[in-house]
């Protein structure tokens, strides 16, 4: 039998076109409508969200039920069948994002008149509740300067103390995770461009990116690379070399940064740790603070999705945030 193109078949709008193919139906609303942020979402997320819709289009289809009459106790049945990739039941966080990806469709059908009846996933929100949301934790606004001051001040009479100004004043100065740190290439520093930056591979679902290095850390940086030089390092690449010639340990990264964050004048209060991620969060909320667009800090934090940067900026004026100026 010849398969039939789809090329020429008019677009269809409303209820019709989810009765007739409602996978189809789905992607051109996803593509097509914004989220609560009020922007539309990413290709990545249109992908995922049609990967979910088709599997609960499965599910309907095995059980013979209808999106204009489907009932909450299907849902749960739907949600409770859900498996990771190994096989095991799905984690709660995975039902609620289901949850929360249904409510929005059912919501919609009801808006376009393919259902009459209420939403059916309105009642599970209380079984399938969503973790709590936790604030980014950071440094102060005006603890972002005293935590480079503290850097700063110890002279550097060996070499790894020279290392270590640069590698951690580079962190809140450029906002890099903990392993992009460690890992950092000599050929990923641009430093002959205005202003200089970094180029961080991809990895995991962090795509690449390039984020400037804020003026403050040039100096220690270049101070350290020009020492670098001087060192027995061969043909090793890493930019903040262990004893050893290698990258350093994670856990060795872990606490240089809380020696610094607990000291004992206290003069920084962090909130929400003492990890390298209370600096790359400090560098982010000021970068918003000081009215970067919010496109541009995503992309400087490598963040998937702009909702991830949106909770940075959330931040901006609030107590324990960062100052707007």
């Amino acid at each position: 039998m010849e398969q039939l193109s789809l090329i020429g078949i008019p677009h269809i709008d409303g209820a019709d076109a989810w009765l007739r193919s409602p996978m189809s139906a789905f992607e051109n609303w996803q593509n097509s409508a914004p989220h609560s942020g009020g922007f539309l979402y990413a290709e990545r997320s249109v992908r995922q969200h049609c990967a979910m819709w088709h599997g609960f289009q499965d599910f309907l289809a095995a059980h013979n039920h209808d999106l204009r009459t489907v009932q909450p106790d299907a849902l749960v049945r739907f949600l409770d069948s859900l498996t990771a990739k190994d096989g095991r039941p799905a984690l709660d966080s995975t039902r609620r994002r289901y949850l929360k990806l249904l409510a929005s469709t059912f919501a919609h059908l009801k808006a376009i008149g393919l259902r009459r009846a209420a939403n059916p996933c309105l009642v599970l929100f209380k079984y399938y509740r969503p973790a709590p949301v936790k604030s980014p934790g950071s440094l102060a606004a005006h603890e972002d300067d005293q935590f480079v001051s503290l850097v700063l001040a110890t002279p550097a009479v060996s070499w790894r103390k020279v290392r270590d100004q640069a590698m951690l004043v580079l962190i809140i100065g450029s906002g890099l995770y903990a392993a992009e740190i460690i890992g950092l290439k000599l050929s990923q520093l641009i430093l002959d461009a205005e202003p200089p930056y970094l180029i961080i591979d991809a990895h995991g679902k962090v795509p690449e990116r390039r984020t400037p290095i804020i003026a403050f850390a040039r100096a220690p940086l270049c101070r350290w690379l020009a020492l670098r030089a001087t060192l027995p390092l061969g043909a090793e690449q890493t930019v903040f070399v262990s004893g050893k010639g290698g990258p350093m340990l994670p856990a060795t990264l872990y606490r240089k940064v809380q020696a610094l964050l607990k000291n004992t004048d206290g003069s920084l209060s962090p909130r929400g740790g003492f990890g390298p991620q209370i600096l790359r969060n400090s560098f982010l909320i000021r970068q918003l603070a000081q009215d970067k667009p919010v496109d541009v800090v995503q992309q400087w934090a490598g963040h998937v999705e702009l909702k991830s940067t949106l909770r940075y900026r959330d931040l901006v004026g609030k107590p324990g945030g960062i100052e707007a100026e």
